[in-house]
């Protein structure tokens, strides 16, 4: 399966997603996350527009309001963002764990579950994702009155760790540090109709209908478990639950899974989209591909609490 899936990948119609690395704890944690205490710890644009966008409007940004620390759109000067509110919040604090964004939705106002907003500011220097993240953190709380905190509760999650101790599969490899992938894509490295373009991105490849090959370059296995929950809940039919890496591997890998897309929990498999190539499931490609397995249990999960919130101020 592997090398047909490999061979008709990129000619498919492909989904590129935006990568989730794992759960972060919020600035006002008594102890900072460490990707806080690094950026800076409290920083502020120098100034900021904010403007309602059209609720279907394009994207238009040059920052995505994703958990990843790639800047792929941005090259300094000013920043535009274009999102949902809750995708703003989600950035500024680093939040990377999907199932997060449900339980935070359902504490926002009605009139900020849906509202959405074109950001413009002037940063200082020329700042890292993270920097950006914290200055908009201080944006939130200055013009939306954003008050939040984070609680440790026992919820069902399931633990990431190896099927074999020690032995990880033949689809999860130690990245090299002469590989192709960049933190920019290359776009000047010829791509025949086969190849898959350098990326550390998330990306999915529709091989066929059912069949979907996904993969991730240079990420730790902390954000690997983040991302194996997005595809998961999405199209490899897991729980809304978080996964947690408890493999005990350090450093970064590339990760390639090749599987039969799955129904969502207490969906029906739809009889017309038989795959034209069989294919495992998302779980046990884990297991075969990667040598990594799931374990379903009840453990703590830090969930973010919105207090307060309210209408942006005037600019």
């Amino acid at each position: 399966m592997h090398e047909s899936a490999r061979t008709s990948a990129f000619p498919a119609r492909f989904i590129l997603a935006a990568v989730f690395t794992h759960l972060a704890a919020s600035a006002q944690t008594a102890t900072p996350p460490d990707w806080q205490t690094a950026a800076g710890g409290k920083l502020s644009f120098e100034a900021a527009s904010i403007r309602p966008s059209a609720p279907n409007a394009p994207y238009s940004g040059n920052v995505d309001l994703d958990g990843s620390d790639f800047l792929l759109r941005y090259k300094g000067g000013l920043v535009k963002m274009d999102g949902v509110l809750l995708g703003y919040i989600l950035f500024a604090h680093k939040v990377q764990d999907p199932s997060q964004y449900s339980l935070m939705y359902d504490q926002l106002p009605k009139w900020a579950q849906t509202a959405r907003f074109i950001v413009e500011a002037r940063p200082t220097g020329s700042p890292t994702k993270d920097q950006i993240r914290l200055m908009m953190q201080s944006l939130l709380a200055d013009r939306f009155k954003l008050a939040l905190h984070t609680e440790t509760r026992q919820l069902p999650l399931y633990s990431l760790v190896l099927d074999k101790p020690g032995k990880p599969g033949p689809e999860l490899q130690p990245h090299p540090d002469d590989g192709l992938c960049t933190k920019v894509p290359d776009k000047t490295l010829p791509l025949d109709k086969n190849s898959i373009p350098p990326s550390c991105s998330l990306i999915t490849f529709t091989v066929n209908p059912q069949l979907l090959h996904t993969r991730m370059m240079d990420y730790s296995m902390e954000q690997i478990a983040g991302g194996l929950e997005m595809i998961g809940v999405a199209v490899g039919g897991l729980d809304h639950i978080p996964i947690l890496d408890r493999t005990g591997l350090t450093g970064t890998f590339d990760i390639n899974l090749y599987f039969q897309r799955q129904p969502k929990p207490g969906q029906t498999p739809d009889p017309q989209s038989d795959p034209a190539e069989p294919g495992s499931s998302f779980v046990e490609a884990l297991k075969s591909q990667a040598g990594l397995k799931l374990v379903k249990q009840t453990g703590p999960v830090t969930v973010f609490i919105i207090d307060h919130i309210e209408p942006p101020s005037e600019n």
